[in-house]
């Protein structure tokens, strides 16, 4: 090691550089300033939770939807086709009720409402008790 020009010895730790002080650490205003980005950071992962565990809830709901009117029409395809009537079903927590009208020599159009929970609307997306919706359906005869 070269001595310091005042003739005395100075002991270098491994890895430290040759400014080191040992008294030296953050200081309150880095610590605050460090809790405050943590802390912003921890509420938007917070926020985005409770959105995903929405949308995931109201996709539930779709696929449950999706499912009654599939449902209903697998159930009316298997019919004859004179029997395919206007009617109404309960499928899983949906309501459903169809009207038959003829659309054509070979083929009737079914229109499937369905009344149960969902999605209120096309601007507000909250949850509704009580949605209703409707799919269109053409059955040809065999």
């Amino acid at each position: 090691m070269k001595q310091p020009l005042g003739g005395k010895r100075t002991r270098r730790r491994f890895g430290a550089s040759p400014s080191f002080d040992p008294r030296a650490g953050f200081s309150l205003v880095e610590v605050v300033i460090a809790i405050v980005i943590l802390a912003v950071g921890v509420l938007g992962l917070a926020g985005s939770t409770a959105y995903i565990v929405r949308q995931i809830t109201l996709s539930d709901l779709m696929t449950e939807r999706s499912v009654a009117f599939q449902t209903i029409i697998d159930r009316l395809q298997s019919l004859p086709y004179a029997s395919v009537v206007a009617g109404s079903d309960s499928v899983g927590i949906y309501a459903l009720s169809w009207t038959v009208t003829p659309d054509g020599p070979q083929s009737k159009m079914l229109r499937i409402w369905t009344l149960g929970p969902g999605i209120g609307g096309t601007t507000s997306q909250t949850n509704n008790p009580q949605q209703l919706d409707s799919f269109d359906f053409r059955i040809l005869r065999r």
